[in-house]
């Protein structure tokens, strides 16, 4: 039973905004996954690349090259590298969406408070587009980074 004078919907225990992370998964869809995998992604590729400038600067660059040669460098190499053609992809999807050059509608369920999912085709047509480049790019930076050649530019 509630308490009188407080209607049991207004109180703070029951609200739903502010979790945190946890409002990232709340509900999922393809543009929240977008949403997180986007962070996720600017999150990682920030970390690596501060790490090289400064395992480069403090290090050396033999270190860095050394460390580069294990499969746990090449590992986080070909992340590095799928991580950049994921955000590169989905940072023009959004600047497309922005710009109103991809146009859509928003779907709102009117009992649960669901986010918009833009459903126009050519919308459709890109995300289709990411997922391809994104599937090629998760089986070929591997295998580049792997087994690909390793080049170096002397004096």
């Amino acid at each position: 039973m509630a308490k009188e004078g407080i209607n049991k919907n207004t109180e703070v225990g029951t609200m739903r905004s502010g979790m945190g992370l946890g409002e990232w998964f709340r509900y999922v869809n393809y543009e929240r996954l977008f949403f997180t995998i986007q962070r996720v992604s600017g999150i990682y590729l920030v970390l690596y690349l501060f790490g090289r400038v400064f395992s480069d600067a403090f290090l050396g660059w033999e270190v860095t090259e050394s460390f580069d040669a294990t499969p746990l460098g090449k590992l986080l190499g070909a992340l590095f590298f799928i991580f950049i053609v994921f955000h590169g992809l989905n940072g023009l999807r959004i600047a497309l969406v922005e710009f109103g050059v991809i146009k859509g509608w928003p779907i709102r369920d009117p009992i649960k408070p669901l986010p918009a999912l833009r459903t126009s085709k050519l919308h459709k047509l890109y995300i289709a587009f990411m997922i391809l480049v994104g599937l090629a790019a998760v089986v070929y930076m591997p295998y580049l980074t792997f087994f690909g050649q390793h080049f170096y530019v002397g004096p």
